[in-house]
């Protein structure tokens, strides 16, 4: 943390004094049974967030079948969603020791938070329960782990974003499948312009994010959405990082994107493609049960949707975003907090609870399921889809809202508009994104 004066470290003091009467608590507590309690801060209900409504009835059942042992307690968190504020509303808890038992991250915030020294390192809980370790996919932990070995977080989900298509639109544009390439998609989005269609609907914020990072990840740049995208000082210096910017930006000046494609809300976006002005948007298995499927959608929407990954650069070299850098974290420090911690992560990542979940959110499972099991299930089979045609691609990257510094997402927001109307370069936009992004975590 920067010195700022004493000013800054009074009101500090007089915050920490503050949270410390919050409540969140990382120290267990005991009921009258005997029952160890623990506290969640991403187990409240909503009825908007499909992640957080699972999460509460995941702890209800776990509460069921543990009662008299363990018992999940709900906090009311307003940063429990994925909001800008949530890091800094973690750190602040952290330096006040009053972590919450339980709670989500993504893996930007995970690392700053980790340097506060409060999270609990699940790799010790793994490496003595090789039977629960080995369900879990390759590679889902890469995100997720210190410099050490230490494994902060056991996944949530591992999905799969490429890119939902209106598929009437794009038979009335001469296209009976979604373009293969990059500049086949271009062309493709004047034949609908051309039509009065809208192309692609961007938000300026996650949909546009999630193409930037369609249009690197596909154009020779995973290393840098793995690794220099964390450790790289400027971004400018990497010519995929650069091509990939400004094509995003051509797109906006050639009008192929909505007109308020600089709004930060993704339900504008989202309402574009669901109205069927826009032809195309960037998502995950998720928006299949949280928009294709919902009052907002046209009638018939579902049916003439289809899902492909992203385009290539080239011909076969299509790409899609892996995404299983978030999942559950401590701040639990007392043996009895942490052996109800460690019971109720099993409990989630076990094959009923993974099931329960993809029914109700669309995420894929982190763990190996059983094919029996998944086909029993019954799940929403656009969102199942998503996972196969992942299976066939030739690149896969992390998105960078998840695997990137943890203020990311506020830095975008406030650059993009300027880059895109022309009043800075693309390497000064990328230098000093990757400057505030880590300014904006702390960094």
């Amino acid at each position: 943390m920067h010195d700022r004066g004493s000013s800054v470290l009074a009101g500090f003091a007089a915050a920490l004094v503050i949270l410390a009467g919050c409540g969140a608590g990382a120290e267990s507590s005991s009921s009258d049974s005997g029952e160890v309690v623990i506290t969640c801060a991403t187990c409240q209900q909503s009825p908007t967030d499909p992640f957080l409504q699972y999460n509460y009835e995941a702890a209800q059942r776990f509460n069921e079948r543990y009662a008299g042992t363990y018992r999940v307690e709900t906090l009311e968190n307003p940063n429990a969603g994925s909001s800008d504020d949530r890091l800094q509303y973690y750190q602040r808890l952290a330096m006040a020791d009053d972590l919450p038992d339980l709670f989500q991250l993504n893996s930007g915030e995970i690392r700053a938070l980790q340097e506060t020294g409060r999270l609990h390192d699940f790799a010790p809980d793994l490496a003595a329960d090789e039977e629960w370790a080995g369900t879990f996919h390759d590679h889902v932990f890469d995100a997720l782990r210190g410099p050490d070995g230490q494994i902060w977080a056991i996944p949530q989900q591992r999905d799969a974003i490429g890119i939902f298509y209106n598929a009437e639109l794009l038979e009335r544009a001469g296209y009976d499948a979604f373009p293969p390439t990059w500049d086949e998609f271009e062309q493709l989005a004047a034949r609908l312009r051309a039509d009065g269609v809208t192309a692609l609907a961007l938000d300026g914020d996650w949909a546009t994010m999630l193409m930037w990072v369609h249009l690197i990840g596909t154009g020779g740049g995973e290393d840098f959405l793995i690794d220099g995208i964390t450790s790289a000082d400027g971004w400018a210096d990497d010519p995929a990082v650069v091509a990939a910017t400004e094509r995003l930006r051509s797109w906006h000046v050639d009008g192929y994107v909505n007109a308020d494609a600089f709004s930060g809300e993704f339900q504008n976006a989202a309402a574009a493609y669901l109205s069927e002005q826009a032809a195309t948007i960037a998502n995950g298995p998720w928006f299949v049960k949280t928009n294709l499927t919902g009052d907002a959608a046209s009638p018939g929407l579902y049916e003439k949707t289809g899902f492909a990954p992203a385009p290539g650069w080239s011909a076969g070299e299509r790409g899609v975003i892996v995404v299983s850098g978030a999942g559950w974290v401590s701040g639990a420090t007392d043996e009895r907090a942490l052996t109800a911690v460690r019971e109720f992560v099993r409990f989630v990542s076990s094959q009923d609870e993974v099931l329960a979940q993809a029914a109700a959110t669309g995420a894929s499972p982190p763990v190996a399921v059983d094919p029996d099991a998944m086909a029993a299930a019954e799940l929403e089979p656009l969102a199942t889809g998503l996972a196969e045609e992942a299976a066939e691609v030739t690149h896969r990257y992390p998105h960078v809202r998840v695997h990137g510094p943890a203020g990311f997402g506020v830095a975008w927001r406030n650059l993009w508009p300027a880059y895109v109307d022309g009043s800075m370069p693309a390497a000064e936009f990328l230098d000093r994104l990757a400057a505030d992004a880590r300014a904006q975590a702390g960094g």
